[in-house]
């Protein structure tokens, strides 16, 4: 838990320029990367929870959704907050369940 709080000051206290940083994402700058990341942590690890397969334990939820906020941003969205359900949705639908052993 106190993972997501720290990720939700740090999205409180994004005061960046989204679209810059975007661009700047997109054509390799790290620093870049890391601060959209930051600042959309809390968004993508609680999207994930919140749209996650019952099968999907929360923790891998959570990194599942990372992942994608990770590829949004490397692939130079400018609309992360917009994107980021629909692209984890999609993710969560390739998915499939573990098989139990019993087939």
């Amino acid at each position: 838990m106190e993972f997501v709080t720290q990720a939700a000051e740090d999205a409180v206290n994004f005061d960046g320029d989204e679209v810059a940083l975007a661009s700047a994402a997109w054509s390799g700058d790290k620093d870049a990367v890391a601060n959209l990341a930051r600042a959309y942590t809390a968004i993508a690890v609680l999207t994930g929870v919140r749209l996650r397969p019952s099968w999907l334990p929360i923790p891998d939820a959570g990194q599942e959704a990372m992942l994608v906020l990770r590829r949004l941003i490397e692939d130079g969205s400018t609309t992360i907050a917009a994107d980021l359900p629909s692209a984890i949705e999609a993710t969560f639908a390739r998915l499939r369940p573990p098989d139990d052993g019993s087939g």
